[in-house]
């Protein structure tokens, strides 16, 4: 009797439930766009700064009691589909889109990065899309543009482990052509492979310079306008931050018990604090760099990118919670394969475990006044995981190492 074939992983019964949670969830951000539009979501921002460009006008203006658009001016053309929309069908439409793209972001990695990902078992499988969902829902239900930033740079870095180098420095050009500020994720992976960089170098320049055809001058006055504005906020400190700092200052607060809410406003301390995201990055090239040279190429460029985004979200300017859906993956693996890094096998099951569901009760501006700590939470899981991909490396060139000896 002829056996029938095994089922593709993804038509498996709990990775189809994973992918059902993942379809209920974007169909529920849709409509709530739809419905409530400007209720709990950053979207009318992105469609009044298109709205603004189509009509000549600056989008980098405050427009009634709306955030200030802060993206640079090639982003626009990523956001006009929908910005030239009306709110509800251009809301639903961006929710929809920022949701799949993320998803496919996430289904590449595992299909293409994560090392020894496409052996995984259906639960193992279902585990990483539920906890990536878990992460990336808070970034996801206010439809701030991580989703699309986020899908970016998964895509990039499925494409570059599978060597597909043009694509890669594409995709993550349109990511910092988004947000500059994720510059660490693309700088590991440019000093392990200086090859690529140059790459990522021209895309850039290619997509500037393709944006600026259709109205050069308008482009000149728009991207001023864009420094401008960038010099206007410069150091601006919010009480929605989560990063290292929230964490400092928890900590501060629990050394200094008696006081009220740890004050997450407090501007940085310039003195120091610089010394430490300098020093933390120069740890992370040199680790990531070391590590990465007794490594296949596959599983250097995850550890790469992951180490690159664990530095920006603690040390990257405006790091708030829905920013943490760029480590979704990374704690998602982390979970899945905590037992591949040894004996450091729990630091991976609490970066996911806390990524996964503490970022639910760790909302709001202020530290929660049950349990302050909860404010640090994601930081907490950034140092976890940041441990875990070390000691994850060291274990799998080990494993190498014994390979080659037998």
């Amino acid at each position: 009797m002829t056996e029938l074939p095994a089922p593709h992983p993804l038509l498996r019964l709990f990775t189809r439930l994973a992918l059902t949670a993942w379809l209920v969830f974007a169909i529920a951000l849709a409509v709530k766009l739809a419905c409530w539009p400007a209720k709990h979501t950053v979207f009318p921002v992105y469609h009044a700064a298109v709205q603004a460009w189509v009509a000549g006008e600056s989008p980098y203006e405050r427009v009634g009691e709306l955030d200030l658009f802060r993206y640079p001016p090639p982003s626009l053309w990523l956001f006009f589909p929908f910005g030239i929309l009306g709110l509800p069908a251009g809301g639903a439409l961006w929710g929809l889109c920022s949701v799949g793209i993320t998803l496919w972001g996430l289904l590449r990695l595992w299909r293409y990065a994560l090392p020894g990902a496409p052996a995984w078992s259906d639960a193992r499988v279902a585990l990483y899309l539920l906890a990536g969902l878990a992460i990336a829902a808070r970034g996801l239900w206010n439809a701030q543009a991580n989703g699309l930033l986020g899908g970016l740079v998964f895509l990039s870095v499925a494409e570059l482990a599978r060597a597909k180098n043009w694509l890669s420095s594409l995709a993550m050009a349109g990511a910092l052509l988004l947000k500059p500020t994720m510059l660490s994720i693309p700088m590991l992976l440019a000093a392990w492979k200086p090859a690529w960089g140059f790459r990522l170098v021209v895309s850039m320049a290619l997509v500037i310079g393709l944006a600026a055809i259709p109205a050069p001058k308008q482009s000149a006055w728009l991207w001023e306008k864009w420094v401008e504005h960038g010099k206007n906020s410069a150091g601006e400190r919010r009480a929605a931050f989560r990063d290292a700092w929230t964490l400092g200052l928890t900590v501060a607060d629990w050394v200094r018990p008696g006081t009220d809410d740890p004050p997450l406003e407090t501007a940085y301390a310039r003195w120091y604090y610089p010394a430490i995201p300098g020093a933390c990055a120069f740890l992370a090239l040199g680790a990531g760099w070391w590590l990465s040279r007794q490594l296949p190429t596959q599983s250097a460029v995850c550890l790469l990118a992951a180490l690159g985004t664990c530095w920006m979200l603690l040390f990257g300017p405006a790091i708030e919670h829905p920013t943490y859906l760029l480590a979704a993956p990374w704690l998602a693996w982390a979970l899945v394969s905590a037992h591949e890094a040894g004996p450091w096998k729990s630091s991976g099951f609490a970066a996911g475990f806390i990524g996964a569901v503490l970022i639910f009760f760790a909302g709001g501006l202020k530290a929660n006044p049950l349990f302050p700590p909860l404010s640090a939470s994601m930081p907490i899981a950034m140092v976890f995981l940041s441990a875990w991909l070390v000691a994850w490396g060291l274990e799998q060139g080990r494993a190498g190492d014994r390979s080659a000896v037998s």
